[in-house]
């Protein structure tokens, strides 16, 4: 770990903002990122979603499933003891399992991109 260790793979920076993807590698790095993220950000990562699905006869199932969802963020809460990030908000990139405007929570971990 150590102070900048965290990986930066992707960096672009304008007037109207900037977009990054970076891999963090420990608390340390978590930490950070709270300090960096605000609410009103938007953040892209992988993530588990439980799907609902009705069939033709009726019948409901759930099954969890991978997805790639941007939320807008609304609220930033740091867990020390994971550690781990959890960012509240509305989903604003629909996909087919998700609906826009759904809210998810995303966690984000040490060694996961997003």
């Amino acid at each position: 770990g150590g102070v900048g260790a965290m990986r930066l793979l992707h960096k672009e920076i304008s007037k109207e903002g900037g977009r990054v993807t970076i891999i963090p590698d420990d608390a340390e790095d978590m930490w950070c990122l709270y300090n960096l993220i605000a609410v009103g950000d938007s953040v892209r990562t992988e993530t588990v979603r439980k799907v609902v699905s009705e069939s033709a006869t009726g019948s409901v199932s759930g099954e969890r499933l991978r997805v790639k969802l941007t939320i807008q963020v609304e609220a930033v809460d740091f867990d020390a003891q994971t550690p781990a990030l959890r960012l509240k908000g509305k989903n604003i990139v629909e996909n087919e399992h998700v609906k826009l405007g759904a809210y998810h929570t995303l966690e984000l971990e040490a060694n996961r991109k997003f």
